[in-house]
Formats: structure tokens, sequence, C-alpha cells
């Protein structure tokens, strides 16, 4: 099955958001190179270890940054219909020497029964965007529901039937907190 190639080269500003009431979130990776965008749909779980990731991979570069001063552009309007959209089922972070940029590169949930072509997507962004993107998967994932103590499972403003106190206890979140 042939794949759908989207490189968006180095890009202009990209940035990760969440969208919808905690415990009903979705998660995007946005990208804007141009007139061209991208929407890359990921799981909580993708969100937080890319932003985790990316302060690792950057400690590890030895290399001066020679893109260093460009400010990094952030994205104050996004197109209602990208350029290039889908789910997301594996991501990769890297770094291209000879350009001194990071690289994402995204394929697509894959869906072997459908037969359509499945997306591969690639951009390179400065030291400084990865910063500024790292602090956005950072501030996405910190604005869900709160984690019980208990069981580290999230807890709805209603509270939940906490697994680790056998059902005795329905834990809620403290008041003031909802």
């Amino acid at each position: 099955m042939a794949e759908a190639q989207y490189d968006f080269a180095a890009v202009d500003a990209i940035d990760a958001e969440a969208i919808g009431t905690p415990g009903k979130r979705t998660f995007r990776v946005r990208i804007l190179r141009g007139t061209q965008s991208a929407a890359l749909w990921v799981e909580k779980q993708q969100l937080a270890a890319l932003g985790e990731a990316i302060p690792r991979l950057l400690e590890q570069l030895t290399l001066p940054d020679r893109h260093a001063g460009e400010p990094a552009a952030p994205i104050t309007s996004f197109p209602d219909e990208p350029t290039v959209e889908f789910k997301v089922g594996r991501l990769a972070l890297g770094y291209a020497a000879a350009e001194d940029r990071l690289v994402l590169v995204a394929h697509a949930l894959e869906d072997e029964e459908a037969g359509v072509r499945v997306p591969t997507f690639s951009c390179r962004f400065t030291r400084e965007q990865a910063r500024v993107l790292s602090k956005a998967c950072a501030d996405a994932v910190a604005g869900g529901r709160p984690l019980c103590v208990l069981c580290h499972r999230p807890i709805d403003p209603e509270g939940h039937m906490c697994p680790r106190a056998n059902g005795h206890q329905k834990v809620s979140l403290p008041r003031g907190d909802a």
C-alpha cells in the first residue's frame, strides 16, 4: 500500500493544543508553513511523550545553535481546513545536523481494511520552536483532570469510585478545585 508523503521542510510555526473539556479533550500538534497547515491528532500520552522528549534531545546536542536569536513565531490563527490532517499512529523525533533542526515524523493510524493510502508527515523546526512546542505540549496535558492519589486515575468533577478504596469510598475533588 503506497503512502501519501507530506514534507513541510522548515516550518514557520509549530505548537500543540487540547480542545474540549477535561475528560473529553482531543489533542493535536499544529504546524504552519507559508500557506500550508497541518493538524496531527494525537493521544494525550503521545503529546506528553513528545513534550518530554524534546528537552532530552536538546540536552544531547553538542553543536552550537545556528538559529539562535530567531524568534519562534506563535500560531495566532489556524485555518479551519488544514492542508494535511490525520490521526497519528506513530510519532518520531530526531535531529538533522546538516540543517541544525529537529525533525518530527508522524505516521497515520493504519486501516488495512479500508485499502487507502496511509499518510506520513514530516517537518523540521529550530531549537527555539522546539522549546515552544515542548511547553505547549506540557500546558495542553496539564489542563486535564487531576489524578487520584490512591489509584492515579483521573477524577471527574463528580468524583470517581476508586478501586484502591475497595468501593467503600467515592473519591472526589477537594472543594474549590472542580
